[in-house]
């Protein structure tokens, strides 16, 4: 452990970690609080970013504390009653006062467009104006919505799609979850931005010595290969994942001093009605924020494997941006289709929140079905097990000249 610290702190105190953990720790500061002072259906009068919109945001998180818990019928019901009221007086569901109750009959009419009990332009007047009958029944429609969609997806997935929707707790736990939503919304490329500055810094962690010949010297020594190449990758994958969750960690403590906690114990149904996950809103936040971290894990392998190949960083950053910066632009834009995507899903840093609340899933070869998010959890490790010793046989073996 004593050579591991010793390889972290070399890590820590080149200057290009210092420039590139500063970069990392100004666009998590800066996206976080972006987004706590952004316009959530205040309205067009409501100008983001801005003190007004922070203000709002504030008032809607204080007044959903009292509609905080199970959305059942009783309360679907007076918050019709509220917003029919406030409509009534001529007034804007998106005004404060009623704002919480009109974030509620949103769900509601989502659903109920959905099957058509409604259309969208006028939602507001046609949901006050339902019969009780109709709005207490809602998560029976709920249930026929998300149905219809499961038959439209692929057979492989349809089993466990309804498995999936019959964990699904009903009443959902309601909460204004609204700028949680945004801050997960751009959490993905967040992650990416993060995981890719964070294994560039990496880049010299064994060409390094090559570079500046340190290692015709360290190869002489008694613990010089096998010990310290060893050090070097375990120093790699602590800097890389202790880095990942120390920022991410920032990250999520603004996104809770931004809108509260409280929004992250309801269920994730209530931002996405469509998703099937059994999850609330802050389980599938760390999720997805368990499948940033094995994917940078993932790309400090990689990294590793590059640096002990080569002989500088430049080329170890021109292939380390090669894979996850242009193999993950081909992925994502679907233009790997020669290749089989139980592989090309393995790609770091591919997984979004659209992967979760959109159900999304990949069939591997002997018909099963699974979540596309753990099929790549599962495989990714995979970059640790093969890559990181041919990472160390790469370096030991490397002839001293």
């Amino acid at each position: 452990m004593t050579l591991v610290w010793w390889e972290l702190k070399k890590i820590l105190r080149r200057r290009l970690t210092k420039v590139l953990l500063g970069v990392c720790l100004a666009l998590v500061v800066a996206e976080s609080v972006a987004l706590g002072f952004g316009n959530y259906g205040f309205g067009t009068a409501v100008a983001s970013p801005t003190w007004e919109a922070r203000t709002r945001i504030v008032q809607a998180t204080r007044d959903a504390a009292a509609w905080h818990g199970p959305l059942t019928a009783e309360t679907l019901l007076t918050a019709r009653d509220d917003c029919r009221k406030r409509l009534t007086d001529a007034g804007d569901l998106s005004a404060p006062g009623a704002f919480v109750q009109g974030d509620i009959l949103y769900l509601a009419a989502e659903v109920l467009t959905e099957e058509g009990r409604i259309t969208w332009p006028d939602w507001p007047a046609q949901v006050t104006a339902l019969e009780d009958e109709t709005l207490t029944g809602l998560y029976t429609l709920w249930d026929s919505a998300v149905e219809r969609d499961i038959q439209n997806r692929p057979e492989a997935w349809q089993p466990t799609l309804r498995a999936l929707k019959a964990r699904v707790q009903t009443p959902f736990v309601y909460d204004w979850v609204d700028g949680h939503y945004g801050e997960l919304g751009m959490m993905d490329n967040l992650m990416f931005l993060v995981g890719l500055l964070l294994c560039a810094a990496l880049a010299p962690v064994f060409c390094a010595e090559v570079r500046t010949r340190v290692y015709t010297i360290s190869h002489c020594a008694r613990y010089g290969r096998g010990r310290l190449a060893a050090a070097k990758a375990g120093a790699a994958l602590l800097f890389a994942g202790g880095g990942f969750a120390a920022l991410m960690g920032v990250f999520v403590a603004i996104q809770i001093v931004m809108f509260g906690a409280r929004g992250l114990s309801a269920s994730v149904q209530v931002a996405e009605f469509h998703c099937l996950l059994p999850l609330t809103l802050g389980q599938t936040e760390a999720l997805l924020l368990l499948c940033g971290l094995v994917s940078c894990l993932a790309g400090a392998a990689i990294t590793a494997v590059l640096s002990a190949r080569m002989e500088n960083e430049f080329p170890v950053l021109l292939c380390l941006f090669g894979v996850l910066v242009f193999l993950r632009a081909l992925a994502t834009g679907g233009l790997l289709r020669g290749v089989p995507d139980a592989v090309v899903q393995t790609l770091p840093f591919l997984t979004h929140l659209g992967d979760l609340t959109g159900n999304t899933m990949i069939t591997l070869p002997g018909g099963q079905a699974v979540l596309i998010a753990l099929y790549r959890l599962a495989t990714q490790p995979l970059y640790l097990v093969v890559l990181l010793p041919l990472a160390w046989r790469a370096y030991v073996r490397r002839q001293v000249r």
